[in-house]
């Protein structure tokens, strides 16, 4: 009898180890094989839930006025605004659009893709850094292009890949991905043939500057500086002038985008982290050569008060 209950326990006690590592071992092969295979669904930036924000007193933006006809300063991190005027107009963004040729040529291309510049590529003549023949990374090449607001430069982009044509349909599909809406007909944000380069709103302009600065941080972090250097195939260019000259009176500031037409006026995005791990954009929409800079002053110097920064 004794025999036959130990051999009893010895069976029970080996069902209970097997059934608890069957236990365990059900969820870790889920993690290891079924997580792996699962796609990664974008998530519509109108979409994501919204918590109100609780570091900034809105009293600080009472008041306040700007000569563009539409801004928009935006918490990233909550999906809110904290201050606007018109921030749903759809106007005119000039090169603005630049962030979005930024955004779509990275999300299907390697930063390290070679762009070669091509006599087809340049308008009237080539500009300050860029020469026949030449080899730039598709990233080296996205910062020349947003610090210098090069139109050569969007365009090479463009041809390289897939052609202008087929890399501006891409940049309007993304954008919808994105839950954006605009209207791109020109990688650089060119008014031609009658076409405005790119549409949209000063709020859904800001959404795009904080998916860039979550996703291209590095190449935005370059417009931050007066002048910067850069490195193409022919060694490296210097002295590259930012056409914000204004940046580097906006502490905190991590990312900087100009845009002027005579059709869209003076428009101006920043992305600032207003405290740390904060990000903030402020866009400028309308507004004139000089005054898109006195206007992102203005904003940047009320969001500052609304923390009760000195």
């Amino acid at each position: 009898m004794v025999h036959h209950v130990k051999k009893e326990h010895v069976t029970i006690t080996a069902i209970f180890i097997f059934a608890a590592c069957y236990i365990v071992a059900v969820p870790v092969l889920f993690f290891l094989v079924v997580l792996p295979k699962s796609k990664i669904v974008p998530v519509s930036v109108k979409n994501q839930p919204t918590q109100p924000s609780d570091i900034f007193n809105r009293a600080a933006f009472s008041g306040v006025q700007i000569e563009g006809k539409a801004f928009v300063i935006y918490d990233v991190t909550h999906n809110e605004v904290l201050a606007a005027k018109n921030e749903t107009a759809l106007l005119p963004l000039a090169s603005l659009t630049k962030v979005m040729t930024a955004v779509s040529s990275t999300m299907h291309n390697s930063k390290q893709d070679i762009v070669t510049i091509l006599p087809m590529s340049i308008e009237g003549g080539y500009d300050l850094g860029l020469r026949k023949g030449q080899k730039w990374t598709l990233s080296e090449l996205l910062k020349y292009t947003l610090i210098f607001s090069s139109n050569d430069g969007a365009e090479a982009i463009a041809d390289t890949f897939g052609g202008k044509d087929t890399f501006v349909a891409q940049m309007n599909k993304d954008a919808a991905s994105f839950g954006l809406n605009f209207v791109f007909t020109d990688p650089a944000g060119r008014d031609l043939d009658g076409k405005i380069g790119g549409v949209g709103s000063a709020l859904d302009a800001a959404k795009l500057f904080g998916v860039a600065r979550t996703h291209i941080p590095e190449i935005f972090d370059a417009t931050t500086k007066k002048r910067q250097t850069l490195t193409t195939s022919t060694g490296r260019v210097s002295g590259i002038p930012n056409t914000n000259q204004e940046i580097e009176n906006l502490p905190g500031a991590t990312a900087s985008k100009t845009g002027y037409t005579d059709l869209a006026g003076g428009n101006l995005g920043v992305v600032v982290d207003i405290t740390i791990g904060r990000p903030v954009v402020i866009i400028v929409l309308g507004s004139t050569r000089q005054g898109r800079f006195e206007d992102v002053s203005i904003l940047y110097t009320a969001l500052r008060k609304s923390l009760d920064i000195k």
